[in-house]
């Protein structure tokens, strides 16, 4: 439902069950989106505790990286990647474009009538800045180009997937904070995803669906950065 260029959007806020500091930000994350008129829900992640299946991991992946080195992150990156999916599959069946909002994101302002094709980066003035990891880290110096409405990646944008298999060399997303998908985009990712995944913001990239981001941006980050998905 829109007007004037406004709308009321879905969004799932997904935070970490019996994870005190996770559901304290998620509610923090609840009373800011609901504030700006989203139509907002919580939504009780899978860890690795709760974790059951998962399609297979693509070889020559960070995943697999994780898996030789640290078992525990591994189990809990793959987790994350099924919640997405999990996250698709509902926007296929409700068939209407949603927002996907990790537990540390905050709201900035309303939903708008965005016209985009697939993927939508909702945070991106805010990912390559603290206390996101991507703002300590030798991404720090990029700046999105600061043009108002919809735009794509440019040319120069750092994230480039590195990992040997199909997906190398295209641009991925900059974490998973806060997206909107489109049905058609979930429907892309879906078909991706089915016989092979990686971590969730590296199998998300162009080879698979368009990425495009919004200026200004609607969400930031909550001021502590838990990195519950190195590991819980």
């Amino acid at each position: 439902m829109c007007s004037q260029g406004s709308c009321v959007m879905k969004c799932q806020i997904t935070y970490i069950n019996n994870h005190t500091k996770s559901i304290i930000q998620a509610e923090e994350s609840y009373r800011s989106f609901k504030t700006y008129g989203w139509d907002v829900e919580l939504i009780s992640g899978l860890t690795p505790k709760t974790l059951k299946t998962h399609p297979p991991v693509i070889e020559g992946s960070r995943l697999l990286e994780f898996k030789k080195t640290n078992e525990n992150r591994y189990l809990t990156k793959l987790s994350c990647a099924m919640n997405h999916i999990k996250f698709w599959n509902t926007v296929v069946e409700a068939n209407e474009t949603m927002a996907f909002i990790e537990h540390d994101a905050i709201c900035l302002g309303f939903p708008q009538k965005w016209e985009f094709e697939d993927y939508l980066i909702l945070n991106a003035e805010y990912v390559f800045n603290p206390p996101n990891k991507l703002g300590v880290s030798a991404f720090k110096h990029f700046k999105f180009p600061e043009k108002k409405g919809i735009n794509s990646l440019p040319d120069d944008y750092p994230l480039p997937y590195r990992h040997e298999n199909k997906w190398k060399g295209k641009f991925m997303a900059p974490g998973t904070g806060a997206y909107a998908i489109t049905p058609a985009g979930a429907k892309k990712m879906l078909a991706a995803t089915e016989n092979v995944i990686d971590q969730s913001d590296f199998m998300l990239n162009e080879y698979n669906l368009k990425i495009e981001y919004v200026y200004p941006s609607p969400v930031k980050f909550n001021t502590e950065n838990l990195s519950t998905s190195y590991g819980i």
